[in-house]
């Protein structure tokens, strides 16, 4: 004998419900799992310099307005391009909202492709008399710059007892 039927829609209308929620919580695992990835190659000092250029250059994002968006202030952004200054997590993770992607997509990786600072807007900061001592691109943050970014492992390993 079968319930009757206002009984199996609520029925139907938990299930859809424990399905939606569970649905959820997996993709809040993944964004968890992500997070801590990108945490993890932050702290060991893993972000590449010319991949925050990239990524403000796709996203056609200049000046002093981004330092702001990632709450810094002006030239920290010029700096983390330049591998003399490390952003720190919470920095990352606003230039990752800034430009639509994913905070681990600032690590350096196997196999990366040359970047050539001419077509950057890393460019226009460079003098024309500068210009022709061209390098190319800036692949590692510095020692120091790492050293200096609390939260990073080098910083608890020089700074913290």
């Amino acid at each position: 004998m079968s319930a009757p039927s206002r009984f199996r829609a609520a029925g139907d209308r938990a299930a859809a419900r424990l399905r939606k929620q569970a649905e959820w919580a997996a993709v809040a695992a993944q964004r968890r799992a992500a997070h801590d990835l990108a945490y993890q190659q932050w702290s060991t000092g893993a972000l590449a310099p010319y991949r925050i250029t990239r990524a403000l250059d796709a996203a056609e994002l200049y000046g002093p307005e981004v330092d702001i968006a990632c709450g810094a202030q002006e030239p920290a952004v010029d700096e983390w391009e330049a591998g003399t200054r490390y952003p720190s997590f919470e920095q990352l993770l606003a230039l990752a909202a800034l430009t639509h992607q994913s905070p681990d997509s600032f690590t350096a990786r196997d196999g990366d492709e040359d970047l050539d600072l001419r077509d950057t807007t890393m460019w226009c900061h460079i003098s024309k008399a500068e210009q022709p001592r061209w390098r190319p691109p800036i692949t590692e943050f510095t020692t120091a710059a790492v050293e200096e970014c609390p939260g990073t492992n080098e910083y608890r390993a020089t700074h913290l007892f």
